[in-house]
Parts: structure tokens; C-alpha cells; sequence
């Protein structure tokens, strides 16, 4: 299970801006909004739904892991 630290620390491997703590209390279109304002050059134009489930699967992956190395 991710949690909200993980999905803010994911955030910022697709952002130039790291999502803010009270990102969770956001309406979708507001957290999808945030992430095409912030994305990286790199992904310039990538639509912000797909941008939030990218950090969403980073941030699942990375807990999966770090919890199955316990």
C-alpha cells in the first residue's frame, strides 16, 4: 500500500514541483492540473491523468518493494 509520503516523494521523479501535503485533499481535475503545470520539459504535453497514475504506479512499486525487503 503507497502512501501519502510515497506519492508525494513519486511526484517529483515526473514534476519539477514535489505534490504539497494537502494535495490528497484535491479535486482530481486540480491534482491533474498541477501536474501538467509542473511536469517535466521532458514530458511537456502528457496529459495530467496520465501523469498522476505514473506517480501512482512509482509510488505502489517503491513501497512494494521497500516492504518485501522487511
Amino acid at each position: 500500500m503507497s502512501t501519502k509520503d510515497d506519492m508525494i516523494w513519486a511526484s517529483g521523479h515526473f514534476l519539477g514541483e514535489n505534490f504539497p501535503d494537502d494535495y490528497d485533499k484535491w479535486s482530481e481535475d486540480k491534482i491533474y492540473k498541477f501536474c501538467e503545470d509542473h511536469v517535466w520539459e521532458m514530458l511537456e504535453g502528457a496529459d495530467g491523468e496520465w501523469l498522476f497514475d505514473q506517480i501512482e504506479h512509482l509510488a505502489w512499486s517503491v513501497r512494494e518493494y521497500v516492504d518485501s525487503q522487511k
